[in-house]
Order: structure tokens, then C-alpha cells, then sequence
């Protein structure tokens, strides 16, 4: 049976937002221009201070990065969500924080500048979910190579139309956010931040689209 499919749903440059899947729900997550970097969080429907922990999953898959058929664990080391495709193949941040007001306070960037963890807060607000902290993202796409122990912020290695398929391995809230960093160049060489897309595939199939 063929997947229904809900439209594709735009985040803009520097924005975030949450979507509600259930349990074997699957969202296709774009990056349209190929340079966009998205920080993901993914907390338990049922109690939010279960979240994706990127220091349990490193621990679980004994790897930096996560892969295509990979489970990303919460803070309890309980699956919540699996990576289904991802056609890029490229790694996966699960080092750095999410950017933040302080971030670019450090940068000297304007008073104000739109930062990823706002975006979390602000797109769970939205919702009427209150989290209890803020978790450290699995950046998607970002570009962050490990030389002699030093990390590095590189430009995205994905292309124009690259996707993953991400699974709720049980009733879920996902924020995604299509980070705003325009002084490092985590979102391509010229800096400049960019929209994405999502589109959450029917439960009933397992069949994704290519």
C-alpha cells in the first residue's frame, strides 16, 4: 500500500518547530539547499524529562555519529527514535551544544540574535509544553570533523534535496530547528542560514519515498 502523505511543511531560515508523532510515525526531513544545518530534539510525549540524550546514544552505539539504521536513546536508554534513510551519509554532530544567546553574545553578534535554543523554547511554547531543560541537539548535517582531539565547524558535505527519514519508536515530540549560525560557516561558506522541509509519512506503511 502506497504511503499517505501530509504536505510538505516549510521552517523558515533561523526558525524551529514542534510536531507530534505517534508510535511507528515517520517524518522525512529535507534540506533543501544542501548547506542547512538542523539541530533535532526529541522528547517523550508522555513525560518530557525523558529526551533524546546524545551522551547516552554515543554511549549505546559506541560511535560520535549516528548512521542510517541507527536508534538515537533517551536519558533513561530507552529508544525513541530511529534513522530510518539518510541519503546524505555524511556525519552527524552529537558534540556541541546548541547555539544560544550567549553564543553570539561571544561572537559580538547583535542583542537578540536568533539562536536555536530560543527556537526549541519558544516552538514547544507553542504546544504548551514547558521542558524541564534544554538538551544538547543532534545537529543533523553539521560538519564538525575530530583532528588530534580538536574539533573543527566545516561547511555541510550534503547536497541539494539530501533527506532522512526519522521513526518514533514511541509517542514522541520532535523540535527541529534550521539553525540561525550566520558567523561560523556550519551553514556553507557564505554563512547564510536557510529554509528546510519536512513532511510526516502515514504509520501504515514502512515504504519511504525515494
Amino acid at each position: 500500500m502506497e504511503s499517505k502523505i501530509i504536505p510538505l511543511t516549510k521552517i523558515n531560515a533561523g526558525t524551529g518547530a514542534a510536531l507530534r508523532l505517534d508510535a511507528d510515525q515517520q517524518v522525512r526531513l529535507i534540506n533543501t539547499y544542501g548547506s542547512q544545518v538542523v539541530d533535532t530534539w526529541c522528547l517523550s510525549a508522555t513525560d518530557v524529562s525523558e529526551y533524546l540524550s546524545v551522551e547516552h546514544t554515543r554511549r549505546m552505539l559506541s560511535r560520535l555519529s549516528p548512521r542510517e539504521g541507527d536508534i538515537l536513546y533517551s536519558n533513561r536508554r530507552l529508544g525513541l527514535l530511529s534513522i530510518e534513510r539518510d541519503t546524505a551519509g555524511c556525519d552527524h554532530d552529537m558534540l556541541l551544544a546548541c547555539c544560544d544567546p550567549w553564543l553570539y553574545e561571544f561572537y559580538g553578534s547583535a542583542h537578540g540574535h536568533a539562536n536555536c535554543r530560543d527556537n526549541f523554547l519558544r516552538a514547544l511554547a507553542d504546544r504548551g509544553i514547558a521542558p524541564v531543560s534544554v538538551p544538547n541537539p543532534i545537529n543533523f548535517w553539521m560538519n564538525v570533523p575530530v583532528r588530534d582531539g580538536h574539533v573543527t565547524l566545516e561547511p555541510p558535505k550534503a547536497k541539494p534535496g539530501d533527506f532522512l527519514v526519522l521513526r518514533a519508536l514511541r509517542d514522541i515530540v520532535l523540535v527541529f530547528s534550521a539553525c540561525p549560525m550566520d558567523v561560523t560557516p556550519v551553514n556553507g561558506e557564505d554563512r547564510m542560514p536557510r529554509s528546510v522541509e519536512y513532511e510526516i509519512l502515514d504509520a501504515v506503511s514502512s515504504e519511504t519515498r525515494r
